[in-house]
C-alpha cells in the first residue's frame, strides 16, 4: 500500500564521579536546517508577518548616553567574588573562561597590575564558559562550590596554572585549596549554582560580551589579552576620574556605582540574521498538540521535530534522559515541523496524528524515534502496529488530508517563531536550538524551577505557571 498520496497543497519547508558527569552532559549540538542556499531545507515561510509580532521574546531596552562622556557599561556586581581593597578607585570586572589561553595571559596580566597598583585597583571575576571548551562550564560551576566555600580565590588561582581542567584535576585543585570533595561532587551532578552561572552569562550577552578574556574597568570595556599598557592608560585615566569625584564628595566606597550609574544596560546589533534569542522568552501556545506530562508540572519542553531528523532522534533521547531525571516536573508537548528534503518526514507527521486520534501519539512517538530517522512506509506501518494501533482505522486515517491541517498550523507557528531547523525546543519558553548536550537543557530547567518555586509563593496556581512564566522576561 503506498501511503503517501499525491498531495497538491504540500508546504515547502522551508559513571561515577565527575568524569561521568561531565561525559554525560557533553556532546556538540547539532540541527537539520538551511544548507547553502538551498530554498527547501528550511521551515516554511509564515504568510502573514503579524504572526511573527504576536509572539514577542521580552527584551531590555538601551540606555542613553553616559554622564561624563564616556561609553561606560552597567556592569552590576552583585555576588561576584572581589579581591582587592573596597575603597580602591577602579575596580576591574574580568569575564573570563578558565579553559581560554586568553584568559591565562589575562589573569597574569591582573596580578602585574595588582602589584603596580596596591592600593588603586581591586579585581572582580564573572563566568563566560565558552562552548568550544568542554571543561569551561564545569570549572566555573566548581568555582562556585568553591565562594560558597570560602575557598574563591585559591581556588580560582589554581585553575590558571594551564595543568588542565580534567574532572581529576578539578577535584585535586579542591582538595588543594580545601573544598570537601564530596561537596563538589554533589553539586556538580545536581547542577546547585547553575542558575547563578547562567544569570552571569547572560548578563555578559546583553553588555555584548562575546569572546573571552573581556575586562571592564569602571564600566569601560576592553577586549581580549591586551598588554599592561592599554590597562594601565585607562586606569590612570579613571584614577584622576576618581579623585575628581572624590573633590565633589563621592564616598571612596561609591566610586564604582557612580562610575556605572548611567552605563548602558544591554547591547543591541542593528541589522542583524534573524535568529531566535538564547535569552528570550516566547509565549509558545500548547493548543491541541499532544503532551505528556501533568498540567501542574513546573516546566514545560515544547519540542518542534522531524521524525526523519537524525538530530531529533538525538535530541529526543536527551529529554528523554532529562524526564527521568526531573520526573513529574517536566511536561513534553510536541510540535510537527516536517522538513520536504526528508522524503518520509511529512507522511511520518501525518501517521503521528492519526496515532493521536487513537490515543496512541507517544506510543508511536517512541516507536518511530526508536528507527533513528531510518523511515520507510514498511517501517512507519510497523511503528503504528507496534504502538498497539488499530490498524484498518489507521490505514483509512492516513487518506485523510485533513490531517494535515494541525502540521500545517506547527509549521506555521514554527516560522512566525524563527524556527529555521529541527529539533527546536522551548523551555517554558526560552529556545534551545538544535541537539543540545543534556547539560544545556538542565542549566535552563534548574533556572526555570527557580522561577517556578517563586511563581508559586507569590500566589500563581500550578496549573497557571506556564502561561506565566512565558509571560514574563527574565
Amino acid at each position: 500500500m503506498d501511503l503517501r498520496e499525491p498531495r497538491l497543497d504540500q508546504p515547502t519547508p522551508a559513571r561515577n564521579g565527575i568524569a561521568a558527569l561531565c561525559v554525560g552532559l557533553l556532546a556538540a549540538a547539532f540541527a537539520c536546517g538551511p544548507r547553502g542556499t538551498n530554498p527547501d531545507s528550511r521551515v516554511p515561510e509564515a504568510a502573514p508577518s503579524a504572526a511573527a509580532a504576536s509572539l514577542p521574546a521580552f527584551d531590555v531596552p538601551s540606555e542613553g548616553e553616559v554622564a561624563d562622556g564616556l561609553e561606560r557599561y552597567k556592569v552590576v556586581l552583585g555576588d561576584a567574588p572581589i579581591r582587592g581593597p573596597e575603597t580602591a578607585p577602579v575596580t576591574i570586572v574580568m569575564y573570563s573562561d578558565f579553559e581560554c589561553p586568553y584568559c591565562v595571559r589575562g589573569h597574569q596580566t591582573m596580578g602585574a597590575i595588582a602589584q603596580r597598583y596596591p592600593d588603586k585597583v581591586r579585581f572582580a571575576y564573572k563566568p563566560y564558559p565558552l562552548p568550544i571548551h568542554n571543561n569551561a562550564i564545569f570549572a566555573a560551576l566548581a568555582a562556585r562550590t568553591a565562594q560558597a566555600n570560602g575557598k574563591f580565590w585559591e581556588f580560582h588561582d589554581k585553575l590558571y596554572r594551564q595543568a588542565g581542567l580534567e574532572p581529576e584535576t578539578l577535584t585535586r585543585y579542591a582538595r588543594e585549596s580545601g573544598i570537601d570533595v564530596a561537596t563538589l561532587h554533589r553539586d556538580l551532578t545536581s547542577l546547585e549554582y547553575g542558575p547563578e552561572v547562567s544569570r552571569d552569562m547572560r548578563d555578559a550577552r546583553r553588555l555584548g560580551v562575546t569572546s573571552t578574556p573581556t575586562f571592564f574597568i569602571n564600566g569601560r570595556k576592553l577586549s581580549g589579552a591586551q598588554p599592561i599598557e592599554a590597562f594601565a592608560a585607562v586606569i590612570d585615566d579613571e584614577i584622576a576620574t576618581a579623585a575628581r569625584w572624590s573633590a565633589q564628595g563621592v564616598p571612596a566606597k561609591e566610586i564604582y556605582d557612580h562610575a556605572i550609574a548611567d552605563g548602558y544596560t544591554r547591547v543591541e546589533v542593528r541589522n542583524a540574521r534573524r535568529t531566535l534569542d538564547p535569552d528570550g522568552v516566547f509565549p509558545v501556545p500548547i493548543g491541541d498538540s499532544p503532551v505528556s506530562g501533568l498540567a501542574t508540572a513546573p516546566v514545560t519542553i515544547v519540542s518542534f521535530a522531524d521524525f526523519e531528523c537524525p538530530f531529533c532522534a538525538r535530541g529526543n533521547a536527551t529529554v528523554e534522559r532529562v524526564r527521568k531525571f526531573y520526573g513529574d516536573k517536566i511536561r513534553v508537548v510536541h510540535k510537527h515541523t516536517p522538513l520536504a528534503f526528508h522524503s518520509f518526514a511529512f507522511l511520518a507527521a501525518r501517521a503521528a496524528v492519526a496515532a493521536d486520534q487513537q490515543g496512541k501519539f507517544w506510543e508511536f512517538h517512541e516507536q518511530v524515534y526508536a528507527l533513528e530517522a531510518r523511515l520507510d512506509e514498511q517501517r512507519l506501518l510497523q511503528a503504528a502496529f507496534n504502538a498497539g494501533m488499530d490498524m484498518k482505522r489507521f490505514t483509512t486515517q492516513m487518506q485523510d488530508l485533513e490531517l494535515d491541517k494541525q502540521i500545517e498550523a506547527d509549521q506555521r507557528l514554527a516560522s512566525a517563531l524563527g524556527i529555521s531547523g529541527t529539533p527546536a525546543y522551548f523551555i517554558n519558553g526560552r529556545p534551545l536550538s538544535g541537539a543540545q548536550p543534556e547539560l544545556q537543557f538542565r542549566l535552563i530547567i534548574e533556572e526555570e524551577l527557580e522561577r517556578a518555586a517563586a511563581e508559586l509563593r507569590s500566589g500563581v496556581a500550578p496549573e497557571a505557571l506556564y502561561e506565566t512564566l512565558t509571560h514574563r522576561p527574565l
